[in-house]
């Protein structure tokens, strides 16, 4: 039977997923549970390793240890924190594209909310004493939003932007992209959409192609008073061009999830420019998939795809190594549009 490797720390909620769907497909070996000595075993004698897949989880030396290494599937959507050079050339890599899609597409909502109804300034004038009527709101009804990505989040998203009477443009790898959209473009076509659009989201993966891509030149041909939202990756977005920009259009809103740095503990921010002195900014730590029941839904995808492998079947969300940088590559200036 085939040993499928946990190298991710499993709480009670992952544990009883593992042990509800490993009946009669594969044996499971969680690494947390075994001796220091057996470990290296363990790994030498997996077929499949189940991971977030941060470097910290995946020996420096795995493509000697893990000859039989057929699979490595991640738990998380977003694949560009995975040491790559470590696998052994012949496994496959699969991503769990799809298992986050409905939280993290709410979380987005709420985003774009909160920034087009200044929810958190109101906020604040009201904890100061200040109960102004005279302000007003961006309407989302009439308006268009733009998703750059119609994977499952973008598909969900775009979804709920038309549940708001929003017109939906999506822009993905090609014009035959299904989904909830109105219009369905490429990147080559941002030039057109990014003046029309009142809000931009990103749902986008971060590969070679994409890293920088929110750059002066994408920020410029937005609306002086739209609204960017990213629950996606962080180094989408040029940290220094965003802040530039948030600065010199106070009309403009920023909207984020996902950051360019993260800070080793609960204290610090995840940024090296100063967005916390700028009022047009909205801000979460990155909690977008952290609802109840997440993990389970989380883990149950992946070792679905898992038993689809191992009973011969082709995988969903294979990854391409290739797409990917070097984790820890210098951030790219962005490719330009237009």
């Amino acid at each position: 039977m085939a040993r499928v490797l946990f190298a991710t720390p499993m709480d009670a909620e992952r544990r009883a997923v593992v042990a509800r769907m490993a009946s009669g497909d594969f044996e499971p070996v969680i690494l947390e549970d075994l001796p220091g000595k057996k470990r290296d075993d363990a790994w030498t004698t997996a077929d499949v390793v189940v991971c977030m897949g941060f470097p910290r989880e995946i020996p420096v030396d795995l493509r000697e240890k893990a000859r039989m290494l057929r699979l490595v599937q991640a738990l998380v959507a977003g694949v560009d924190h995975l040491p790559f050079e470590r696998f052994p050339p012949a496994a496959i890599v699969c991503s769990n594209a799809g298992a986050y899609s409905v939280s993290v597409a709410e979380h987005a909502m709420a985003l774009l909310l909160a920034a087009a109804k200044d929810i958190v300034l109101r906020t604040e004038e009201i904890r100061r004493g200040v109960f102004d009527q005279g302000v007003t709101n961006k309407a989302l009804a009439g308006s268009t939003a733009v998703i750059l990505g119609l994977g499952g989040i973008g598909s969900e998203i775009a979804r709920r932007c038309k549940a708001f009477d929003m017109r939906v443009v999506g822009i993905g790898r090609s014009r035959t992209a299904r989904g909830a959209a109105d219009e369905i473009g490429t990147m080559e076509d941002l030039p057109r959409y990014l003046p029309e659009a009142d809000a931009v989201v990103l749902a986008l993966p971060l590969t070679r192609t994409t890293a920088g891509i929110v750059d002066r030149a994408f920020l410029g041909r937005m609306k002086d008073e739209a609204i960017l939202v990213n629950i996606a990756r962080g180094k989408l977005i040029v940290e220094d061009d965003l802040f530039d920009h948030l600065k010199t259009h106070p009309r403009f809103r920023a909207a984020l999830d996902t950051w360019w740095t993260y800070p080793d503990t609960k204290q610090g921010r995840p940024f090296h420019s100063p967005f916390q002195d700028l009022p047009n900014i909205l801000m979460t730590p990155h909690v977008a998939p952290m609802v109840p029941g997440q993990r389970a839904r989380a883990m149950e995808a992946a070792l679905a795809n898992v038993i689809r492998f191992l009973r011969g079947e082709a995988p969903h969300n294979v990854v391409d190594p290739s797409d990917y940088a070097k984790p820890g590559a210098e951030q790219p200036r962005g490719r330009r549009i237009g």
